[in-house]
């Protein structure tokens, strides 16, 4: 089972890169390029914070603040909010985090569900907002 979904899981990988082009990417659109990776650096800066605030992990046998468990939890919960499941559980598979692999899973499909329903709220509300005669 776990070999078959490995297999699976890194053929998903090449299909997806395949398609993708690093030099057309930074030939066309170098902005969205910066962007992203902008908005990426931010995302992970503001969940550590938020992270560091508000998680007070437990004593963990000596372990150093980079090898706790709560790092490894935002880290992967971070790559299943920007990259979905696959890449979350990908991830958690490659570090040899076992135990989060599934939770990676759940709250990449989590975010999609949630995700889909609030930007069709958005989209039908925004949408509406602009497309309403002016007063």
């Amino acid at each position: 089972g776990e070999a078959a979904g490995v297999l699976f899981m890194q053929l998903f990988f090449a299909a997806t890169g395949a398609a993708g082009s690093i030099r057309i990417v930074l030939e066309t659109a170098p902005v969205l390029f910066f962007f992203s990776a902008l908005h990426l650096s931010l995302h992970l800066a503001i969940l550590l914070v938020l992270g560091k605030m508000f998680y007070r992990p437990k004593s963990e046998g000596g372990r150093s603040y980079r090898q706790s468990v709560w790092w490894n939890k935002l880290l992967v919960a971070s790559n299943a909010n920007v990259g979905g499941p696959t890449t979350a559980a990908g991830m958690a598979t490659a570090k040899k985090w076992r135990s989060l692999i599934v939770p990676a899973l759940l709250v990449g499909i989590f975010g999609y569900a949630i995700a889909t329903f609030l930007s069709v709220f958005l989209g039908r509300t925004v949408l509406q907002a602009l497309m309403a005669p002016p007063l």
